[in-house]
């Protein structure tokens, strides 16, 4: 239970963020997200993996990480927490914003940077935070929160740069709360691509980090996983030292992380 309640507030203060950025216009708004991301990373690695993306856990799902159902659990909560930042930044500001193309791009330029900016950012996180080439390192949440921030200068005018889909859902439904207005097309777009952007990022990371899937897997292992629904993987070890797990334990998954920033500069107000 603790990791989906981490993965909530991770979630929740990555969302809440964007939001206030963004209806403050807040100067220099990618920092602030990227510094917020940086943050809860560290905090929650050990704990959920801090995700923070249903798009990275899709992606560590894929890398074989997580099991399929606590990753399903990941992204439920972490679309809960997304809805529930968009309603907490509504009543406080009183206003709202959604999702789309910047002026002078269409649809087809949001897919694109949406899709290869997800990948980058899956990408990264797959690298640094479970490989055993990198095993132990301090980096894992500036090279993730960096990869965020970079991201929302370079496309933030065109998409908005999401890169998330429980920051598009938490965006655009508390918009359509706030106003009635919700553009469906628009909101499969942005949480669908971060997924093709993941599937991207993994085939990338079988190519490049083949030897990860090489790595021997360890002689013995403590008793206490004997008894356990988990099996340790083969492949590659976390980026923290394994903890037994006991019976009752809620799953957890390698610390990875993944958050989406915005730009004031590509949001449409429907205030």
């Amino acid at each position: 239970m603790e990791a989906y309640i981490s993965e909530f507030v991770g979630t929740f203060f990555l969302v809440i963020t964007i939001g206030f950025n963004v209806l403050q216009n807040t100067a220099l708004a990618p920092i602030s997200i990227g510094a917020i991301l940086m943050s809860m990373i560290f905090a929650t690695g050990k704990v959920s993996g801090g995700h923070f993306n249903p798009a990275v856990t899709f992606g560590v799902y894929c890398r074989g990480k997580i099991h399929g159902g606590s990753a399903f659990g990941y992204a439920l909560t972490q679309l809960a927490a997304g809805v529930v930042a968009g309603v907490v930044y509504v009543e406080m500001l009183g206003a709202s914003f959604t999702l789309g193309p910047g002026v002078g791009y269409n649809l087809a330029a949001v897919c694109i940077v949406e899709t290869i900016f997800s990948a980058a950012l899956v990408y990264v996180v797959l690298s640094v935070a479970t490989t055993q080439q990198d095993d132990g390192n301090w980096y894992f949440g500036l090279a993730i929160g960096f990869t965020v921030m970079s991201a929302a200068f370079a496309i933030a005018p065109i998409s908005g740069c999401s890169l998330n889909p429980a920051v598009a859902f938490g965006i655009m439904f508390s918009n359509f709360l706030h106003t009635g207005y919700l553009r469906v097309s628009f909101l499969l777009l942005y949480m669908i691509t971060p997924l093709f952007g993941a599937l991207i990022a993994v085939g990338f990371f079988q190519i490049i980090r083949e030897a990860e899937y090489k790595a021997a897997p360890p002689t013995s292992w403590p008793a206490e996983y004997a008894s356990t629904h988990y099996s340790p993987p083969h492949s590659s070890t976390r980026l923290f030292s394994p903890v037994p797990y006991r019976k009752g334990d809620s799953p957890r998954s390698p610390p990875h992380s993944n958050a989406v920033p915005y730009s004031v500069r590509s949001v449409h107000s429907n205030v």
